[in-house]
């Protein structure tokens, strides 16, 4: 009984949480492939995040690729990648949101 959603990980963007396939993410993003492969290393990894480091964690948001995205664009990414639309819906308004999001977190598909 291996429920995909099992492999299922949160994703935190400007507050919210949006659900995405770990395999999915590391399939899609050099970045988050990176991030699995550090985690998996180390124990200790700086991505591990606990409730308690959260005010740490305002001032290393500058590091952190996903404190430079919208909820809206990685929501809409995820959602392509996870062929759960099949179309980003570009328009002018968005399509720089989309190039600059996909050079953060390294997604060759979007790019």
């Amino acid at each position: 009984d291996n429920d995909p959603k099992d492999d299922n990980i949160l994703l935190e963007v400007e507050g919210q949480h949006i659900e995405v396939n770990e395999k999915c993410l590391v399939e899609n993003s050099i970045h988050f492939s990176r991030i699995f492969e550090d985690i998996s290393l180390h124990a200790d990894s700086e991505y591990l995040t606990e409730d308690e480091d959260e005010e740490e964690d305002e001032e290393e948001d500058t590091d952190n690729p996903l404190a430079q995205i919208s909820f809206e664009t990685m929501k809409t990414l995820v959602n392509y990648i996870s062929k759960v639309q099949t179309d980003l819906q570009l328009s002018e308004g968005n399509v720089k949101d989309f190039q600059k999001t996909a050079r953060l977190l390294n997604f060759p598909a979007i790019e």
